[in-house]
């Protein structure tokens, strides 16, 4: 069969193993929007946590992750990310079961271990997978990889929020006091995720890169034109604006992570005790839409975003994000909470796909230790996000949180441009000027 022209470009895009890869992304997503809804629906409903308890709660998985990053880090440009992925799937699937015997045993302590637990080995998840698609995909394709990447999450999303729907709601419905039913859904998803570790160990070729893939495609001059990663890192570490360039990017990181989680851990109460959302199978629905369609579109947007400028991007995203935070919060019915959080979503999916892209063509020697520290910066952030938003919820108000978001997200456009400025010349995958 002959090969389209748009086939053909997609194939020296991307290696052949790239979409067989990313598809453990399906199966271990199944299990996220329920995930999502059940952390803050747990904490505050079942378990009757204070906005203090709520906010440490949460950070119990950030302080997880904290542990393990710089130990995955090091491990990633080591050895076989292969191997790290396995034993983040499975460190998942572990999670899921601590959480469900929480909510069971109506224990706070469990569940926040849960949380811990997951924290610890979603390094060891993301920080390889991430390296393997940026190794797996060409540098000016780079957030169109990501994009299908968060297609998949999308997709297992969609159909996990389905499976959850089904269970959660029927449950609720004919036995709201069994909780082995109701929260049964945590058991399917534990299984899915030791599944997609299995099934990707059998079909992703670790030592097949993209620059390999171009040589059997007889691409050679584009090869020949890449930096070579070890010939560039010595005197990278010795340019300080580098160094000021790359703190500036991973303090931004920081504070745009503290910002994502400041308000999101209250979303729910405010649902329930400012716009009387009662029922919890409705608060799902409310939720949904934010939780799936921009990872749907993400596809999309990683398209548009491999053709804009990074730093028009982030104003315009960090500027209209501000506002959305704003009008969330002045809400007057749970149908306009949930499309003002759908944009919102949409909006934190799109500066993702930016700064990953970003992350990716820094070093390319390095990505797993670049990754790891992002992620490492990024989980100290969530540490002060969720325990700042519950004492300001608490002591402030219940506007509070989300006020003080509008704020910090104004403050990342200077810091994010500046990082972007300053790092340009040092890239060690560089693209033309969009």
């Amino acid at each position: 069969m002959f090969k389209s022209k748009k086939s053909k470009e997609l194939e020296s895009k991307i290696t052949p193993d790239f979409v067989p890869m990313i598809k453990i992304v399906f199966w271990n997503s199944l299990g996220f929007f329920f995930f999502q809804f059940l952390i803050p629906y747990a904490t505050a409903q079942l378990l009757e946590a204070s906005g203090t308890e709520m906010g440490f709660t949460f950070a119990s998985q950030t302080i997880g992750g904290l542990i393990s990053t710089p130990i995955v880090g090091y491990l990633t440009d080591r050895v076989s990310k292969k191997l790290l992925v396995l034993i983040g799937s499975f460190g998942r699937a572990s999670c899921y079961i601590l959480l469900y015997f929480g909510i069971l045993f109506s224990s706070l302590t469990i569940f926040a271990i849960g949380l811990f637990v997951l924290g610890f080995f979603l390094g060891f998840f993301w920080s390889p997978l991430n390296a393997l698609v940026s190794e797996k995909s060409h540098k000016s394709f780079r957030s169109s990889a990501f994009g299908k990447q968060g297609g998949m999450l999308g997709k297992g999303n969609l159909v996990g929020s389905i499976i959850s729907f089904l269970i959660f709601g029927i449950a609720n419905y004919y036995v709201p006091d069994n909780r082995i039913i109701v929260y049964s859904p945590l058991i399917l998803f534990t299984l899915f995720n030791i599944y997609a570790g299995l099934i990707f160990n059998k079909k992703v070729d670790v030592n097949l890169t993209h620059d390999k893939h171009l040589v059997q495609l007889n691409l050679t001059s584009e090869v020949q034109i890449e930096p070579k990663p070890d010939t560039s890192q010595t005197s990278l570490k010795l340019k300080l604006g580098f160094i000021m360039g790359f703190i500036i990017l991973i303090i931004a990181f920081m504070t745009s992570s503290a910002n994502q989680t400041i308000a999101p851990p209250f979303f729910q109460r405010y649902l329930i005790d400012e716009l009387k959302v009662i029922d919890p199978t409705l608060v799902m629905i409310i939720y949904f839409p934010s939780q799936i369609i921009s990872l749907l579109l993400s596809p999309r947007i990683g398209r548009l975003a491999d053709k804009i400028n990074p730093e028009l991007s982030i104003m315009f995203i960090c500027g209209i994000g501000a506002l959305v935070t704003w009008l969330i919060v002045n809400s007057t019915s749970g149908l306009m909470f949930g499309i003002i959080l759908t944009f919102d979503s949409t909006l934190a999916w799109a500066s993702s796909l930016v700064l990953q892209n970003l992350l990716s063509r820094i070093s390319k020697g390095h990505r797993g230790k670049i990754f790891s520290l992002a992620q490492w910066m990024s989980f100290l952030g969530a540490i002060i996000g969720p325990i700042l938003g519950g004492f300001a919820w608490d002591y402030l108000g219940t506007h509070s949180p989300f006020i003080i978001s509008v704020f910090i997200e104004l403050s990342l456009i200077p810091l994010y441009i500046a990082a972007i400025r300053i790092l340009k010349p040092y890239m060690a995958e560089k693209i033309e000027e969009i």
